[in-house]
C-alpha cells in the first residue's frame, strides 16, 4: 500500500536533503532554551513530534533527554536515524500519522512540535492538542510553533484560490497544486490568537506570541512568514 497524499508531500520534502535550507540542520535556540528549563523541573522523557530530518531530536538527545521522535516521512526518520548514528546518540523513531499517537497516558514530560500541527484542518489540530495532552504527565510542558494567520497573506491565498492555483478546504485552511514551491503543497491552517488559545484547552499557557518576517520564496516572490510560538503546562 502506497504513502497517502499528505505523507508523499514530505516524502519529495526530504528526499532532496541538499536542497533543503540550513536551518533544517539547525536547531532553534528557543527549543534548546526550552529544553534546558525542562531538564532543571526534572523532566527526562520527551517526545519530538514531527521530526522531520531530527535537527531538534539530534540536539535534545545530545542535551540528555530520552527522545521519542515521530514522523509520517519515512525519508525523514530514515535522514533522522542516520544522524544520530553519525552523532553516537541514540533515540526511539516512529513512523506514525500526527493525529492518533501510538503512546501510553503520562509517558512523556515534555512534548515539542515546531512547524507541524497546522497541516491539517482545525479538528485534525483539536485532535493533535487533545493526544499531546493525553501523553505528557502532570504538569507536562508543551512547545509549539503554529501557523499565524496574517491578513497580507491571507488576502494573496485567496486571490490565488480565485485565479484557480489553490483551494480554501475550510476558512484559513489552504491547499495549493502539487507544483507549488516549499510545502505550499500541503494543507496549511493559519490561527488567530483567539483560535490557537481556544485549541489549547486543558493548558495553561506559560507564554504566547508571535514571531513575523520576511523572506523570499522559492519562486522569487517575498512573503510573510509568521507564527505563533506557545509554550504551556498541563493543567
Amino acid at each position: 500500500m502506497g504513502l497517502p497524499e499528505q505523507d508523499r508531500g514530505w516524502e519529495s520534502i526530504w528526499a532532496n536533503l541538499d536542497a533543503l535550507p540550513d536551518h533544517w540542520r539547525t536547531p532553534e535556540r528557543a527549543a534548546v532554551d526550552w529544553g534546558e528549563r525542562l531538564r532543571e523541573a526534572g523532566g527526562r522523557r520527551v517526545l519530538d513530534l514531527g521530526c522531520g530530518i531530527g535537527r531538534h531530536t539530534v540536539a535534545l538527545t545530545r542535551m540528555g533527554f530520552t527522545v521519542t521522535a515521530t514522523d509520517v516521512s519515512p525519508a525523514g526518520l530514515t535522514t533522522c536515524a542516520a544522524w544520530l548514528a553519525r552523532e553516537g546518540l541514540a533515540a526511539t523513531l516512529v513512523r506514525h500519522e500526527m493525529e492518533v499517537f501510538p503512546f501510553p497516558d503520562r509517558a512523556f514530560d515534555g512534548l515539542i512540535a515546531l512547524y507541524v500541527i497546522h497541516h491539517t484542518l482545525v479538528a485534525g489540530m483539536r485532535r493533535i492538542l487533545a493526544e499531546a495532552r493525553r501523553v505528557l504527565c502532570p504538569s507536562g510542558r508543551l512547545y509549539a510553533a503554529v501557523a499565524a494567520r496574517d491578513e497580507g497573506n491571507i488576502a494573496r491565498y485567496r486571490s490565488d484560490v480565485e485565479a484557480g492555483k489553490c483551494r480554501e478546504i475550510e476558512p484559513f485552511t489552504f491547499v495549493y497544486s502539487r507544483e507549488a514551491p516549499s510545502d505550499k503543497h500541503l494543507l496549511h491552517h493559519y490561527c488567530d490568537e483567539a483560535e490557537l488559545r481556544a485549541l489549547l484547552i486543558g493548558f495553561a499557557v506559560d507564554d504566547l506570541h508571535l514571531a513575523r518576517w520576511e523572506y523570499t520564496g522559492d519562486d522569487g516572490v517575498v512573503r510573510i512568514g509568521a507564527h505563533y510560538h506557545v509554550q504551556a503546562q498541563v493543567r
